[in-house]
């Protein structure tokens, strides 16, 4: 860090004795910090597509084989990424910082009720001609010579199940989302039921199968064809959306211990190593072998590593709660933690510097700039906030300082203790909010994260869940 200091003789001798003192630490925890980005960025390059470059969505089309068996163009908005990476969704499935992935979220939860009931309301669409049938609302039964069942699931049902278990009519009646999941075999289909117009939405071969698709894991029943087009995850062996658990496959990783139960707590530190792009890890990566190699030569790797990972928690936790339905990745709020220590070293040492109000203005400068930067999107300005505030806490606490007088010292410990107090009790409060109240009363704070140049510029930075989609 280029800075410059008082001369050693104007400064008293106790102060001149404590600045001998080397600091020259070797930079182990920034060696460490910089080969897991770069690991984990090489394993997302090999493992995920790169989603076209740009600021907004993309609309891809294509012609397929719909679940009404007929050739039909059918298109979805992909998510761009200007920073050269996989798209959103892909991200998610990483390990990026995701609400919804982490807790039983409330809203998320009332949406999905939202959709069982709306299905309850569907029946079988029937296409006898072809002998195919699908879910759908009536007014989705639209094909040339098909038939709508009201209150009929296709497949699915007490005469086409095999399981002595289920042989009970109390099973089958109610709401679709209480049935059991026993779909009929196709050989029984072929050779067990009766031909009856009864029975014809067991007769009829299945088209159409739930798909998850979307950063919300929105629940489709469309065709697989049409499923891999619209990059979701298919699930073959249902019938309905309420027989599968779209949050799990969205989210990926270990799955939850169970199903519709997100508890995957360890996103709140997993996205700090992770990145949206090459260009993303780039600037990251000359971040910290400049600015974190030099404070850890000074600090020590235990202190810098200490501010690193709790700035990079804080501010994961902080944007959970204000922007909890946008993903995020990125070293950021723990690289402005590093910032805000990089402040706190001025602040403490001030006597030593020959220009200290220069060496905090640059500083300030620079923090401001970064904040503008972050109202781009793809970038997490919460993450910035809360990493900064971790960092300016845990650095009084932690970070090497000089004592000037003995009532400096009494000064700086009992500033030392003040901190680190607040910092456990702000940490406690964020976990409280995130995973019980779950609420946010901040209305306009999305323009601190994105400044909307165009309708859909910011459209990802949203703080609630978009409309889900039909059928």
């Amino acid at each position: 860090m280029d800075r410059e200091y008082v001369t050693l003789n104007k400064l008293p001798p106790e102060v001149r004795k404590q600045m001998r003192v080397k600091f020259d630490n070797r930079p182990y925890f920034t060696t460490w910090v910089m080969f897991v980005n770069i690991l984990i960025m090489v394993i997302t390059i090999a493992t995920q597509s790169i989603a076209p470059i740009g600021f907004t969505d993309k609309l891809v089309t294509t012609q397929l084989l719909r679940h009404n068996l007929a050739y039909e163009t059918v298109g979805y908005n992909q998510t761009t990424n200007f920073w050269i990476g996989p798209d959103y969704q892909s991200m998610i499935h990483l390990g990026a910082k995701y609400s919804p992935c982490m807790r039983v979220d409330k809203e998320y939860m009332q949406s999905i009720e939202s959709d069982v009931t709306v299905e309850d309301e569907t029946g079988c669409c029937i296409r006898k001609d072809l002998n195919a049938c699908w879910q759908s609302a009536q007014d989705g039964c639209t094909s040339s010579f098909a038939e709508w069942k009201s209150g009929k699931v296709c497949g699915l049902g007490k005469d086409g199940c095999q399981v002595a278990a289920y042989n009970n009519d109390t099973l089958w009646e109610g709401a679709y989302s209480t049935w059991p999941n026993c779909p009929i075999s196709s050989e029984y289909r072929d050779t067990g039921i009766s031909t009856e117009e009864e029975f014809a939405h067991l007769k009829c071969e299945v088209s159409a199968r739930p798909c998850c698709i979307g950063l919300q894991g929105e629940c489709v029943i469309i065709s697989q064809e049409e499923c891999e087009f619209r990059q979701g995850f298919f699930h073959e062996n249902n019938t309905l959306c309420s027989q599968v658990s779209c949050i799990t496959s969205i989210c990926g990783l270990s799955g939850f211990l169970f199903d519709n139960t997100p508890d995957q707590f360890y996103r709140a530190l997993l996205p700090t190593f992770m990145h949206t792009g090459i260009i993303h890890v780039l600037i990251t990566l000359v971040f910290q072998a400049t600015i974190l190699r030099d404070m850890e030569k000074f600090a020590g790797w235990w202190r810098i590593g200490f501010i690193y990972m709790a700035s990079g928690i804080g501010g994961t936790m902080l944007s959970g709660i204000l922007i909890p339905y946008q993903p995020e990745v990125g070293a950021s709020g723990a690289l402005y933690g590093i910032l805000a220590s990089l402040i706190v070293e001025v602040v403490v040492n001030w006597k030593i510097y020959k220009s200290p109000v220069m060496e905090l203005g640059k500083l300030l400068l620079l923090v401001i700039f970064l904040f503008l930067v972050g109202l781009l999107p793809w970038i997490d300005n919460f993450a910035h906030i809360g990493g900064f505030l971790f960092g300016f806490l845990t650095a009084f606490v932690v970070l090497p300082h000089i004592n000037f007088s003995e009532e400096d010292r009494i000064a700086k410990l009992v500033v030392q203790i003040a901190c680190g107090v607040l910092a456990v009790v702000l940490f406690g409060l964020l976990f409280i909010v995130f995973y019980l109240a779950q609420t946010s009363t901040c209305e306009n704070c999305s323009y601190i994260n994105c400044i909307p140049f165009t309708d859909s510029f910011c459209q990802d930075s949203t703080m609630e869940l978009r409309p889900r989609l039909g059928n």
